[in-house]
């Protein structure tokens, strides 16, 4: 996830297409359906999507590397060039990577897109990821200074044009989110002496937060604006409040990313229930962990804050999950407007979901279900 910072060619040849001529279906009597069109080739992920209705993902023909993926809500998708597009911010930036090669030597490169302008992120290291990206513009990254070692012990933050490097030392490090105050949250791992830790990092400086039962490695899935962290560590689930753990779930994960909570300090996953079967549910700041009521297995992926969960089941057939939105208890299925299958991936704080569903030739499609406006 080169070294270019002017616009791509692709950029500016990119074209508009529309979303699509009309809705294609009604998923739910107050949800609508609607299939993204493309570029050419599949638009078979979307990771992500803003307060404004931009959606981001990817496409890839049969014999073509991914290209970014843009969705206006207005209709048309944009090329943003060669790679994968990982979030979009609530200013339309998007955070992507590239794989220019899987072996030795190395090239993975982040960038960023910006009205129209694609500029790498951290350009004078030789492999790098960036997970995350804040309000300001902002990354964590982790990276290596080698071309042929994939030593990744190094993490920074690439803000402005410069990469600040934070004290954080040890043979494997990682970086998985950053706030608007510019705190990261990371983690360690020493793994001949078997050491782990989620650390936060203020003003470049590290610190270690909490043990918690589990084993293994930690992976902290992002920080509030608060500073509350919320993780996993092998399938125990957990919240760290200043340095303190606080175990959600002894058997249970936290969802992946920055949608698995919001600023209110509610979080969603799973939890399983003593035959091993994983239940959607939700953590609430305040309170004990809440099933939502969907048929089990099920999985809860992200939420708003205004409180809403999405999710999926997969309780009718295990190779065909069917997407819901839980709202104040109610659970809505947000099924496809053809096809088997619907998995959401985020909702924003309109209400708005994508995810992917299958169309009628079994392929998947990007999906957006967007609410109806409601009279009075």
């Amino acid at each position: 996830m080169p070294e270019l910072r002017a616009a791509l060619a692709v950029v500016a040849l990119a074209t508009a297409l529309p979303l699509v001529s009309a809705p294609s279906a009604v998923a739910d009597p107050e949800m609508v359906a609607v299939v993204l069109a493309g570029l050419p080739g599949y638009p078979d992920h979307v990771t992500g999507l803003n307060d404004l209705g931009q959606v981001v993902g990817s496409a890839q023909g049969p014999d073509a590397p991914p290209r970014a993926v843009l969705w206006s809500p207005r209709g048309g998708a944009t090329d943003l060039g060669p790679g994968l597009a990982v979030e979009v911010d609530r200013h339309g930036q998007v955070l992507g990577i590239e794989t220019r090669t899987a072996t030795a030597p190395y090239r993975n490169k982040p960038w960023i897109w910006s009205a129209g302008t694609r500029t790498v992120v951290a350009p004078n290291t030789a492999w790098a990821s960036a997970p995350a990206m804040n309000g300001h513009g902002a990354v964590p990254v982790r990276y290596s200074t080698s071309l042929f070692r994939q030593e990744h012990n190094r993490v920074g933050v690439w803000e402005d044009g410069r990469l600040t490097e934070l004290s954080l030392s040890g043979p494997d490090l990682w970086v998985y989110g950053i706030n608007d105050a510019g705190v990261v949250v990371g983690g360690y791992a020493a793994f001949a002496t078997q050491d782990f830790a989620a650390v936060r990092c203020v003003d470049g400086a590290c610190t270690r937060l909490g043990d918690s039962p589990g084993y293994g490695t930690y992976t902290p899935e992002g920080i509030t604006e608060a500073g509350v962290v919320f993780g996993n560590r092998g399938t125990v689930a957990v919240r760290w409040e200043g340095v303190e753990a606080t175990v959600l779930s002894e058997n249970g994960r936290v969802a992946h990313g920055e949608q698995a909570f919001n600023e209110r300090g509610d979080a969603v996953g799973w939890a399983a229930d003593e035959s091993g079967t994983p239940h959607a549910v939700l953590w609430p700041a305040e309170g004990k962990q809440v099933d939502l009521g969907v048929p089990a297995p099920a999985e809860a992926v992200a939420i708003n804050e205004r409180g809403d969960v999405v999710g999926w089941t997969a309780a009718d057939e295990s190779s065909t999950p069917r997407a819901f939105l839980w709202r104040a208890g109610r659970v809505t299925y947000l099924d496809p407007p053809t096809g088997h299958h619907s998995l959401p991936v985020a909702i924003n704080d309109r209400g708005v979901v994508v995810g992917h569903t299958t169309g009628a030739d079994s392929t998947n499609k990007a999906t957006l279900w967007t609410p109806v406006p409601t009279t009075h």
